[in-house]
C-alpha cells in the first residue's frame, strides 16, 4: 500500500487571522491546496481521508473534486493540542494501523491532516518512536509518501515536498 499524508493549506490561523481551533483556510491556502490537487491528479487514489477540522477538509475536497471522490472524514487524525506526547503518538499509531488494516496490495491512500500530528503520523507509519530533538518537518500542502511492502518493510518514498507549490511563494527556512 501507498500512503500519502499530506497537511493542509495555510490557514487563518497560520496568519493570526484568526486564532481560533478550527480556522478556515486563507486564500493562499487555496491556491496551495488546488496546486496540491492538480499534482495528484493523475495518481489514482483508492481513498481520501481527512481530519475533521476544516482546513485539513478544505485541502482534502480540491484532491477529491480532481479525482471524482468524496472525503473520508477520519474522526482521530485532529491536531495535536491538549495531550502529552505518548497520547498523540498512541492516536497516531491508532490512525496508522486502523488505515493498514483497511487498505493492502497496490492502493493508494491520502490523508490531509496537519503539520504536528502529521510528525507523530511519520513516526507511527516507520516505527520510529517520537523524540523532542527530531521533527519531520511539513510545511503546508508538504507532501509525504510510505509505501508498506508486502515483505513487511516500511518505506519513505519522499517526505514533505512541496514542489506542487512552484507557482506560489515558497516557504522560507
Amino acid at each position: 500500500m501507498i500512503l500519502y499524508i499530506a497537511r493542509h493549506g495555510e490557514s487563518l490561523g497560520n496568519t493570526g487571522e484568526d486564532a481560533g481551533i478550527n480556522p478556515a483556510l486563507s486564500e493562499k491556502g487555496h491556491i496551495q491546496a488546488e496546486l496540491l490537487g492538480k499534482r495528484m491528479k493523475n495518481i489514482q487514489l483508492d481513498c481520501i481521508l481527512s481530519s475533521p477540522l476544516i482546513r485539513a477538509i478544505q485541502t482534502a475536497e480540491k484532491t477529491a473534486t480532481l479525482q471524482n471522490k468524496q472525503v473520508e472524514i477520519m474522526p482521530d487524525a485532529f491536531e495535536v493540542d491538549n495531550e502529552t506526547t505518548d497520547e498523540a503518538y498512541i492516536r497516531a499509531k491508532t490512525v496508522i494501523e486502523t488505515i493498514k488494516n483497511r487498505f493492502s496490495n497496490d492502493e493508494r491512500v491520502i490523508i490531509f491532516a496537519h503539520g504536528t500530528f502529521n510528525n507523530y503520523l511519520i513516526n507511527a507509519a516507520i516505527g520510529f518512536p517520537v523524540r523532542d530533538d527530531f521533527n519531520f518537518c511539513q510545511e503546508n500542502t508538504g507532501l509525504t509518501c510510505i509505501k508498506f511492502m508486502p515483505d513487511g518493510k516500511t518505506k519513505i518514498e519522499f517526505s514533505n515536498d512541496y514542489c506542487h507549490l512552484a507557482s506560489v511563494d515558497e516557504p522560507e527556512f
